[in-house]
């Protein structure tokens, strides 16, 4: 299967986040992409989330948050330090469609890297920067981290709840905003070269990809000068509306009350014809005075049920109503399963992990379908099909650019991180729990043997 974008290369230097996550939702639509890593340091994301949680061996292939953002890529290593590497790097993109970087713009002009620069190796080149704050500008070489740039954005100073102060995400939530918009762009930039032949320079400022998620607090200062309050699950237009606990340790159900008619009926499923009956209540405007004494008295009532079960029934009512879904209830979860949200990836036998499921894209094309998964590459996999099949390099000049570790299939300098165990880590709470017979689970449910495929 070819996938929409069949024929379109792309270099990828990249890390963590920002720019690996687009690539490889373009990697999944049939581009080429070829990610670009060193074996003089080595990708973070590589030693984080090790399967089994073990750092023996080639323990730098086993990262499960680096398969995650880079399935379906072809990997090569390179030293962009050596000029041996940067003229590898300069025949790929003479060759390429689309180069990709999430590098401050001191270090891609440190290598000489700059967009002027690759148009004199492929003028019809399509660059893409992506940084925290910009490729120019006063902060264009502030160091950034998805906290940072959260905060920058403005999208911390709006999370939090009324008595107490900004809160950020778990997850580094602008870097999925940047590596969204950047799939846009890219795209874009696509179909101009298609009609006019002309590349361009992409400039995605990560902090501003995350403030366009926000623009009603822009336009609230805008228009009537206000700053947005924080005001934790609420909203300003609904009464009740807010997560309720449930039956059971942690299980909460997210409820939004947006009309007389949804009032009546969440009365009706919680069984509280008093509720209904009473004036104060009656209205949008009195539930929204009254929201604290109401989320109290919706607490108290949801403590009993089942969040799954009471959400199928409200929802039978016409009420919006879901169930807060943790990993584990994300994972297994009938209605991800049929839609086919997860795909099973097999892993090269070298890393000694089996079949996974990950999760695909949130969009589902009728024609085009994406590309059938493969895993993300193990450290210097495609070195020999790359240089020698792409460009040519011969045996000799391959083998020179090992022996000087230009290319190379393992770190320099390995150094793993062995967490503490599941039972401390709980204690510290950085994990909620753990289950201990999940991989059965998992094969069970995704209907994955024991035995491995080849993810080549």
């Amino acid at each position: 299967m070819a996938g929409p974008l069949q024929g379109i290369r792309i270099i990828e230097m990249g890390q963590l986040i920002a720019i690996p996550s687009a690539m490889k939702w373009l990697a999944d639509m049939g581009a080429q992409v070829i990610r670009l890593e060193s074996v003089q340091r080595l990708e973070s994301y590589r030693t984080d989330s090790l399967y089994h949680n073990e750092v023996e061996g080639e323990f730098w292939n086993r990262g499960a948050n680096f398969y995650e953002q880079n399935r379906n890529k072809l990997g090569l290593t390179l030293d962009l330090s050596r000029d041996e590497g940067r003229a590898v790097l300069r025949d790929l993109i003479a060759v390429a469609d689309v180069f990709a970087e999430n590098f401050t713009p001191r270090v891609i002009k440190n290598f000489g890297l700059e967009y002027a620069e690759l148009r004199k190796m492929r003028p019809d080149i399509i660059m893409v920067s992506s940084t925290g704050y910009g490729f120019e500008g006063p902060w264009s070489n502030f160091g950034a981290t998805g906290p940072a740039t959260e905060g920058a954005a403005g999208l911390a100073y709006m999370t939090g709840y009324r008595d107490g102060g900004p809160m950020m995400s778990e997850i580094p939530y602008t870097d999925y905003t940047a590596g969204e918009h950047t799939v846009a762009a890219v795209m874009l930039a696509l179909m101009h070269r298609l009609n006019t032949g002309q590349g361009q320079f992409i400039d995605v400022s990560q902090t501003q990809t995350c403030s366009a998620t926000i623009p009603e607090a822009l336009l609230d200062w805008t228009v009537n000068g206000r700053v947005s309050e924080r005001i934790g699950n609420e909203d300003p237009a609904m009464a009740p509306h807010g997560c309720y606990p449930c039956a059971g340790d942690d299980r909460w159900i997210a409820i939004a009350i947006d009309s007389d008619e949804a009032w009546l009926a969440l009365c009706r499923v919680m069984a509280r014809p008093d509720w209904a009956a009473d004036a104060r209540y009656g209205d949008v405007l009195s539930r929204i005075r009254r929201r604290a004494e109401l989320d109290m008295m919706l607490a108290f009532e949801t403590r009993g049920h089942d969040n799954h079960e009471l959400m199928a029934r409200l929802q039978a009512e016409g009420v919006a109503a879901g169930a807060v879904v943790d990993s584990e209830n994300l994972l297994f979860n009938e209605h991800l399963k049929a839609r086919g949200f997860y795909e099973v990836v097999a892993h090269h036998p070298a890393t000694g992990m089996p079949p996974l499921p990950y999760a695909s894209r949130p969009w589902k094309l009728s024609e085009t379908p994406a590309v059938p998964p493969r895993p993300a590459p193990i450290m210097g996999q495609h070195n020999w099909e790359l240089l020698a099949g792409l460009l040519g390099r011969t045996d000799g000049e391959i083998a020179a650019l090992e022996e000087s570790n230009v290319i190379g299939y393992a770190p320099l300098t390995p150094r793993g991180v062995r967490r503490p165990s599941l039972d401390e880590q709980v204690r510290q709470g950085r994990m909620q729990k753990y289950d201990t017979d999940y991989a059965e689970r998992v094969r069970r449910w995704f209907g994955v043997g024991d035995e491995q495929s080849r993810g080549e």
